[in-house]
């Protein structure tokens, strides 16, 4: 070969070198061109493993689960008549001492008829028992009676309507407009227990019989802490059923199903955070207005609370806590919609994150993810003429499940003891027994009230199948409504409550404690405040999510 034609060769060669290498550091492969998709650059290998999500449960040969329920203008219009009905029963709760042969509760037998003529194939049915008069226990017995029931609660009580001329339409006379139901409890639950009653009573003309039995528990008080009704309930049925004797709870709470992009995030509650009032009670000696000391006992009860509101609790994320979970998602599935420094520092495991994430987010991330302390009550003072000789104010900490109560009051009581020392106050309570004699000018009283711890935290991990189950039914009707436009996922995934539901007396019933109010963002408005109201649809959307976890349930098998 010429030279000639060995050097046209070789540049050739050489051409086509370069071109492959250039072509190869330029295009990624396919599987970095797929994980493109969720994050902004490199593959990040520990973001592949976070968040995984369970796979909606497989069809199974039952005719139930082909059937179009709860989807038609028949349904909607049946569903108005029935949470109407419930809505104009005023089954206000009272927070006084009250007992149930109260007259005042009577209101309740009223709505317990509308239930026998709304419902009568579940009245027909399941098992009906009144627990303490008004605390309604509904159970439809499985074929396979060796395994555990599952167990859904809604309660029956409202707060109180208030002025009716502050409403649009009167809290106690339903209203449908076309697509909201306006009334009193409609959204705070009467909606979730019409929709489990309308929902089992569907069923059951379709011949359902389960193989695990289902139960109903429906209180009477929850919105005034539970004790006449769930506090009655639960400890009947540990008394017939035993502890741990329940598969499942859900009961109404979480965040309900919210979009972020192109995502849509469905937060059942796994844990609430604990409840906590502290009281103190300043007692001085009083006297006459006209030679007043430096300081009033409202003047010393006033330093000391801004000395409480001066150091909050500090937010802190742990792993523990189910909305670390939740953030592991976002940072997986929304990456273009979170901080841009949050997969690094959950990585990292960054000691800042908490105050990074209040300070970014700040409202409902904040108390995820903080012990609040909210000064609630203060009361002191008779007449203008006269000293005050008592005052007394009242604070609620709403506590995360990572925080000590205990540890909480005595940081409390050595905030406000040396103050109180300052202004010559002896300080009793919390680890204090100040001798009165040495602290002249009156004493300070600390004690607590409706202490409740943070409950357990029921597991929300890929290894647990009863979650993976419960996520995978959320998944299964939530990716197929036609009222989430533009998502391309709904991600079951754990969130904290920062109040209480009545599954604070239901503890010892199941590790598997589910508050999940099925439900998409903006569909409900008005919940304790005038103009309370649901959409319907949202609401129809719910109750195929119940069927669905009845029958899912109903038929499994394994504890």
């Amino acid at each position: 070969m010429a030279w000639q034609d060995q050097f046209v060769w070789w540049k050739l060669v050489i051409f086509l070198v370069v071109t492959f290498l250039l072509i190869s550091f330029a295009v990624p492969s396919g599987r970095e061109a797929l994980s493109g998709l969720h994050s902004h650059s490199s593959v990040d290998k520990d973001l592949e493993s976070w968040c995984p999500l369970p796979d909606p449960p497989k069809q199974s040969n039952d005719t139930l689960r082909n059937l179009t329920l709860f989807q038609d203008e028949a349904a909607l219009e049946l569903q108005v008549e029935r949470l109407s009905a419930a809505v104009n029963v005023p089954t206000q709760s009272y927070d006084d001492e009250s007992d149930v042969d109260d007259k005042k509760w009577a209101t309740f037998e009223q709505l317990h008829s509308v239930l026998e003529k709304l419902f009568p194939l579940v009245h027909n049915r399941l098992k009906l028992e009144r627990v303490n008069k008004y605390g309604l226990l509904y159970t439809l017995d499985g074929s396979l009676q060796d395994l555990k029931p599952i167990l859904f609660m809604a309660h029956q009580d409202v707060v109180p309507g208030g002025d009716p001329s502050k409403w649009k339409y009167d809290p106690f006379s339903a209203h449908f407009d076309g697509q909201w139901l306006w009334g009193r409890g409609s959204s705070d639950c009467k909606n979730n227990l019409i929709g489990l009653l309308s929902t089992m009573e569907t069923l059951l003309a379709h011949d359902f019989a389960p193989k695990r039995s289902i139960m109903f528990s429906f209180g009477f008080d929850e919105e005034v802490g539970g004790q006449r009704g769930a506090a009655h309930l639960a400890p009947y049925i540990e008394k017939n059923l035993g502890k741990d004797s329940i598969h499942m709870i859900i009961d109404e709470g979480g965040m309900g199903i919210n979009l972020l992009g192109d995502v849509a995030y469905a937060l059942p509650a796994t844990a609430e955070k604990g409840f906590l009032d502290i009281v103190m009670t300043l007692t001085t000696d009083g006297g006459h207005s006209s030679r007043p000391p430096p300081h009033t006992a409202i003047g010393i009860m006033s330093k000391l609370i801004v000395a409480l509101e001066d150091h909050p609790f500090a937010p802190v994320i742990t792993t523990e806590n189910p909305f670390h979970g939740y953030l592991k998602c976002q940072a997986k599935y929304s990456p273009n919609h979170v901080e841009s420094w949050l997969p690094k520092a959950l990585k990292s495991r960054d000691p800042d994150l908490g105050p990074k994430i209040a300070e970014s987010r700040g409202g409902e991330a904040r108390w995820s993810i903080q012990t609040s302390q909210a000064v609630d009550i203060i009361a002191g003072g008779e007449q203008d003429n006269q000293l005050p000789g008592q005052v007394q104010t009242t604070i609620n900490y709403r506590v995360l499940p990572t925080d000590d109560i205990d540890t909480l009051l005595a940081s409390t009581a050595d905030l406000v003891a040396p103050l109180a020392h300052s202004y010559g106050v002896a300080v009793d309570g919390f680890g204090y027994s100040d001798a009165p004699s040495a602290y002249p000018s009156g004493l300070l009283n600390l004690t607590t009230r409706s202490r409740l711890p943070a409950s357990p935290i029921t597991p929300s991990d890929a290894a647990d199948d009863v979650w993976t189950l419960f996520a995978g039914s959320i998944r299964a009707v939530f990716e197929d409504v036609d009222t989430l436009p533009g998502a391309k996922m709904v991600v079951p995934v754990a969130s904290i409550m920062t109040g209480n539901t009545d599954t604070q007396h239901y503890w010892n019933l199941s590790k598997h404690i589910f508050r999940f109010t099925p439900r998409r963002e903006g569909t409900t408005e008005g919940v304790h405040g005038v103009d309370e109201r649901v959409d319907m649809k949202a609401h129809l959307e719910g109750m195929r999510w119940y069927a669905e976890v009845m029958r899912i349930f109903g038929e499994r098998e394994v504890e």
